[in-house]
């Protein structure tokens, strides 16, 4: 019931406002300018002041006011062909500035969602220390994952601007997070954040993150199922461009937890699949995998992967099992036993 709430919230957060009166002043005298003088930063602001104040403070029943506030502030701010890169960089440092500047006068659970989605629609790397913050604090679950999305948004601006350290801060936000967020939709975006990037403490957070989803939620889930199959292409483009031997190892751990923990049925056929053809990828080696087979026998083949991957000690043991799966292997291995001792009675 609870996901039902903040779902239909974010949808209501999300509907165009229509028919509301405009908010006051205007900017578009500035939305072609080639140069932007300080006295058109104090106008910008100015504006940008007034529709922040309505979002935050907006008391109508519907939150009408307050939705289409922040839709005015967002397609202002949306690059277009009247505006000039000069207009859109100041528009978007003075938002972020006053979005930040009235983080703490958004009490309402309404009023935090929607400075959130304002913040995170900014796409702007000053945005950043803001998201970082409502992600590993926010008490509103759809605040968070506002949060969680405008990371995922400001990724391609970060590798464009080669900032490693906003990647590696990203990561340790990410981590601090992964015992504690309980939706998956959040963590979807977390997971694929991650995959973007190619900076040692997401590489690190990265297997950390997939070892630890992957032993408490289910794959029966599709946004689980979701989550699983980003997590398989992430460990696949990190173990390849990585160079430590810890963290390649810790890479293969990961793998390995998700071939004990891919339990089927699950909302996507293909995982197992996906996860062999992976591990084939990256280590040039076969088990006895064959997609056609039925969902048993797949489970089973995986579960060889773990023991190939042991028994040549690129792990240093077997991940946790689940008791199911735990018990399967023991019988296994009982009949294997059983099997070879009768052979040589019989010889």
């Amino acid at each position: 019931m609870r996901r039902v709430a903040w779902l239909a919230m974010l949808m209501l957060l999300g509907l165009a406002a229509r028919g509301l009166a405009e908010q006051p002043g205007s900017v578009d005298n500035l939305y072609d300018k080639a140069s932007i003088s300080q006295e058109d930063r104090d106008q910008i602001r100015r504006w940008i002041d007034s529709i922040v104040k309505t979002m935050v403070s907006n008391t109508d029943p519907d939150r009408r006011g307050m939705v289409a506030a922040r839709n005015n502030l967002v397609v202002t701010g949306r690059p277009g062909p009247n505006r000039s890169p000069a207009f859109l960089q100041a528009f978007g440092e003075e938002a972020v500035a006053v979005l930040t500047a009235n983080e703490k006068k958004a009490i309402s659970q309404e009023a935090r969602v929607n400075l959130m989605m304002a913040l995170a629609e900014m796409r702007s790397t000053d945005a950043v220390a803001l998201l970082r913050t409502a992600l590993e604090k926010d008490p509103y679950e759809a605040s968070r994952y506002w949060a969680a999305k405008g990371l995922l948004l400001v990724v391609p601006e970060i590798i464009r601007k080669v900032d490693p350290r906003k990647e590696a801060e990203i990561a340790d936000s990410i981590e601090k997070v992964l015992e504690t967020e309980t939706s998956n939709l959040t963590l979807l975006q977390l997971f694929d954040t991650l995959g973007q990037f190619d900076h040692e403490r997401a590489h690190d957070v990265l297997a950390t993150a997939v070892m630890r989803v992957a032993t408490r939620t289910s794959a029966s889930d599709p946004i689980v199922a979701q989550i699983m199959d980003l997590a398989i292409k992430a460990l696949e483009k990190a173990y390849a461009r990585e160079v430590r031997p810890q963290a390649k190892t810790q890479e293969l751990m990961a793998y390995a937890t998700l071939c004990v923990w891919l339990i089927p049925p699950l909302a996507d056929s293909r995982l197992m699949a996906n996860l062999n053809a992976s591990l084939e990828k990256i280590t040039g080696e076969k088990v006895g995998f064959v997609a056609a087979d039925d969902d048993v026998m797949q489970k089973l083949a995986l579960l060889e992967w773990v023991e190939k991957l042991v028994k040549a000690k690129r792990i240093p043991k077997r991940p946790a099992m689940p008791p199911a799966v735990d018990e399967a292997v023991k019988e296994l291995k009982e009949s294997a036993t059983s099997a070879g001792g009768e052979a040589e009675a019989a010889e």
